[in-house]
């Protein structure tokens, strides 16, 4: 069975969200969740760096959350994407659009 772990961390102007595992349909409910609530109040970081899966669903959790936190005068930045989640984003068509970062200190 798929399993995705979020380890969760606060920084000054930031959230991080740490995940580990597979992001997909499957696993998604728990992040779905988090990732609206904290978009509406400050950047969101996620860092992908330790994903081994990704589905449409998780691709389009990314999204979603990007377009939410974008409302919300927020960003939500991609950190460290893993090669798997790299190709998938960049199959969307929009990997132009989101913010790639490589550590928290880039965070605006």
């Amino acid at each position: 069975m798929d399993a995705l772990k979020v380890v969760e961390k606060f920084g000054a102007n930031y959230v991080l969200y740490e995940l580990v595992g597979v992001v997909n349909s499957y696993t998604l409910d728990e992040l779905k969740g988090k990732v609206y609530t904290i978009v509406v109040d400050s950047n969101l970081v996620i860092d992908l760096s330790s994903v081994e899966a990704i589905d449409s669903a998780g691709v389009g959790l990314i999204m979603g959350g990007f377009n939410e936190a974008e409302e919300f005068d927020h960003r939500l930045y991609i950190m460290n994407p893993s090669p798997v989640v790299r190709q998938a984003l960049d199959d969307t068509g929009f990997s132009d659009t989101f913010y790639f970062i490589h550590s928290v200190t880039e965070v605006i």
